[in-house]
């Protein structure tokens, strides 16, 4: 008999400046973590704004240590996506590991979760990391 061993899901925040936050996602986003992911996010970006206004403009997530990403998930950052984006706020899927890649592909939702808020491109390169991402790795 094999038991069910919930992975479980972590967020941890990083707020980097006022214009800057990063987020660690570690575990599995799906339809028993997606809404503990956006609470966690939502009060990050609301306490965030209280402390700088509106001065966010780059929300980046390391997805490294995400080890599943189900339809929920998916939802909960498309949610996130139409939060951060009328707001100057411009997503960054960063380390992506290649489920998510796949997810986000099979989907076609890569472009419009990382749409740049300001209306510039950005440069995606093999693997769907961003070009610069040896420059903000090493910062």
């Amino acid at each position: 008999m094999t038991l069910h061993q919930p992975v479980g899901f972590s967020v941890t925040v990083e707020a980097v400046d006022p214009r800057s936050i990063r987020l660690t996602l570690q575990g599995v986003l799906d339809f028993e973590s997606g809404d503990e992911f956006l609470d966690v996010v939502n009060r990050t970006l609301d306490a965030h704004a209280l402390e700088h206004g509106p001065a966010l403009r780059e929300l980046h997530m390391n997805c490294a240590a995400l080890r599943l990403l189900d339809s929920t998930g998916l939802s909960a950052l498309l949610t996130l996506r139409r939060r951060t984006h009328p707001a100057g706020i411009t997503l960054h899927l960063r380390h992506r590991p290649v489920q998510l890649i796949r997810m986000l592909a099979l989907t076609g939702t890569a472009e419009y979760l990382t749409a740049r808020a300001d209306g510039t491109a950005e440069t995606v390169g093999p693997g769907g990391e961003l070009a610069d991402e040896a420059e903000s790795t090493s910062s």
